[in-house]
């Protein structure tokens, strides 16, 4: 019952803040909701591409034709200059442009190797992994298919025009999000991270505004002068409500990538919520190092808002100089997003994850130790309270 009494005075104050039930209800739901409506569009489609066609003949027609016919990109200008093309490109006009060089059919019909460069604007990475694909499996089809064409109107059989074919046919295999799918990794990975950053400072929040206002003894009173009943009935409700968050975020990540038959759902829900305790310790050991509940904030903020830099999803992990590598190994987030991949990507089960998992496990360790030892000689001292 004194746990009851910790949680009802908690939901008291949770309504008589503003500030509090704000960063808990209203901004995750503002924040959440504004991602997944900007980020809707699972694929690329019809990003504008230009074509320089320097040959002007039937086969770079046809290549044109297949290019414009891809989904992933629309068809901008066709035009006889680069430099007009990378003026366009420069100006965000295009998003990069097709060279078909002079001498491109007579290259094909002869059986001579065509090189055709497909110039993408590289400061959007997937974007312009996906498009030089695209343009790379359309040059292959046109080369095999004028080839072929022209070796056949020869009196050669097709199975032996393809044998003469010099351009191979290339096939391209992807492992994991084989379907290039944006919402698969940028909202897998986007959502937990935003929430996380909530995690951290809904937690500052809770208890550090108990230290703020002098309302410490009343706090510990209401706990029969035990920490740990005080802290969990603190944390129960935000606890409750996170943990619904991260598990919505799950199963409308889960939904929208069609992966509800292939991945396990308990897997990401467990991930999600240890990963959770351990931000909530996090936080419980940013008001614990600090004595001014501005700075505690300010550094939960710090240790947390930058960490989407750093978890492997702007640029690999095994690329990060060890600065970055060791930022990137304190921060449970990362993860997360790891299991969150293999999870989604490589269908890995609950009971494969265990060393993930027990990362996750020492993370708490570490937060939680030292938090619970200071936050306690906090408690006792009421020159730590009135801090603003």
């Amino acid at each position: 019952m004194i746990l009851f009494t910790v949680i009802q005075r908690e939901w008291q104050r949770l309504m008589s803040q503003p500030t509090y039930w704000a960063a808990l209800f209203l901004m995750p739901l503002l924040v959440l909701g504004s991602v997944c409506a900007i980020i809707k569009v699972p694929q690329v489609n019809d990003v504008v591409m230009d074509v320089v066609d320097l040959d002007q003949t039937s086969a770079s027609r046809d290549l044109r034709f297949r290019f414009d016919a891809s989904a992933a990109v629309t068809l901008g200008k066709i035009l006889m200059s680069p430099s007009q093309a990378l003026e366009r490109a420069r100006t965000k006009q295009s998003f990069g442009y097709l060279l078909i060089p002079e001498g491109f059919h007579q290259a094909l019909v002869s059986g001579e190797q065509v090189n055709v460069t497909a110039f993408v604007n590289q400061q959007s990475y997937m974007l312009g992994n996906i498009l030089s694909n695209q343009v790379i499996r359309n040059v292959l089809q046109s080369s095999i298919r004028e080839t072929t064409v022209h070796l056949m109107s020869g009196g050669a059989l097709q199975e032996q025009a393809l044998a003469q074919v010099i351009a191979l046919k290339g096939s391209r295999s992807v492992l994991g999000n084989s379907h290039l799918n944006y919402q698969s990794f940028l909202l897998a990975s986007l959502l937990p991270h935003l929430w996380h950053v909530f995690v951290m400072l809904v937690t500052v929040v809770a208890v550090g505004d108990e230290f703020k206002n002098g309302t410490t003894q009343q706090w510990m009173d209401s706990a029969g002068q035990h920490l740990s009943i005080a802290l969990l009935g603190k944390l129960a409700i935000p606890g409750l409500v996170l943990g619904l968050w991260i598990s919505a975020i799950d199963l409308y990540v889960v939904n929208i990538t069609g992966l509800a038959a292939y991945s396990d759902l308990s897997a990401l829900l467990v991930s999600g919520w240890i990963t959770q305790f351990s931000y909530h310790c996090a936080g419980l050991l940013a008001v614990a190092l600090t004595h001014n509940y501005r700075t505690s904030l300010s550094l939960a903020a710090f240790y947390s808002a930058p960490a989407f830099a750093f978890v492997g999803v702007t640029f690999p992990t095994f690329d990060m100089n060890n600065a970055a590598q060791l930022w990137q190994s304190l921060l449970p987030i990362s993860q997360l997003i790891q299991i969150q991949n293999l999870v989604l990507h490589w269908q890995v089960p609950l009971a494969e994850l265990w060393p993930q998992l027990a990362r996750l496990g020492v993370y708490i360790l570490v937060f939680s130790l030292p938090a619970l030892a200071l936050i306690r000689r906090k408690v006792s001292n009421s020159d730590y309270w009135y801090k603003h």
